[in-house]
């Protein structure tokens, strides 16, 4: 007979949510946590789904997922739970944190900004793992995601779809939001290429004037005096000096 299991302990509702679901789930499926690790061909032990379902702290999704499959419940509703833990747990720890909001996005700087917001709120899955369920090799590559969460880089329009679809921004609406936050963005980054290239072109184009100019007024003045240091015939000059120095002819 398997041992009961202990109170969840009252410190967090959406820990304390998603630990009585997944709770209700093995006890309508009427199976013990060995049994759950023998039906989910002990991808986790059964030590480990006990664990997931204590209410001490937060499992990795991969554990929610394999405990509600184990018990034929809908895994779609464990994610959803587990996001809204996870992102309860971070809301707690950054209170000035906000919610993503696409619509406010015109740069680079903003978008990146609530694509962070939205991989908060997705629960922060490890990035390996965002490339893993993205699907297809190199749809979605780890070190791309960490770049641009460190605001380092952009996602390009493929990698910000695929971004989505992993954060389980489904809604048609949502999604056209935030491509068309990330066109803007685009607009915006290339209009401020083009003014550092015509400032470039310009800064050119000024010093070609300055040296000109420097040039004309030398030749007026019977061209520029000619440094000892950079005399066009160091040895005649050093020749020079020598016979000063010495008197000879």
């Amino acid at each position: 007979m398997a041992r009961p299991e202990r109170s969840i302990p009252a410190c967090d509702p959406d820990l304390e949510r998603l630990a009585e679901w997944l709770r209700r789930q093995r006890r309508a499926a009427g199976l013990t946590h060995r049994e759950m690790a023998e039906t989910s061909g002990h991808a986790f032990s059964a030590t480990t789904f006990s664990r997931a379902a204590s209410g001490y702290r937060i499992p990795r999704l991969p554990v929610v997922e394999a405990y509600a499959r184990a018990c034929g419940a809908p895994v779609g509703e464990a994610r959803r739970l587990w996001q809204a833990a996870r992102y309860a747990e971070y809301r707690r720890r950054n209170p000035g944190a906000g919610v993503p909001e696409p619509d406010r996005v015109y740069d680079r700087e903003g978008l990146t900004q609530e694509l962070r917001k939205l991989y908060h709120k997705a629960g922060a899955m490890p990035v390996d793992e965002m490339e893993r369920r993205a699907g297809r090799h190199g749809e979605l590559p780890h070190s791309t995601v960490l770049r641009m969460l460190a605001g380092k880089s952009v996602l390009g329009l493929a990698q910000l779809t695929a971004f989505l679809r992993v954060c389980e921004v489904a809604d048609g609406v949502e999604v056209r939001r935030w491509c068309a936050a990330w066109e803007r963005a685009r607009r915006r980054q290339e209009v401020e290429r083009q003014a550092s290239r015509l400032a470039r072109v310009h800064e050119a184009s000024a010093r070609s004037r300055r040296s000109v100019r420097d040039n004309n007024a030398s030749a007026a003045g019977g061209g520029p005096a000619t440094h000892p240091r950079f005399h066009p015939y160091p040895h005649a000059a050093l020749a020079g000096s020598w016979k000063q120095r010495t008197g000879a002819s």
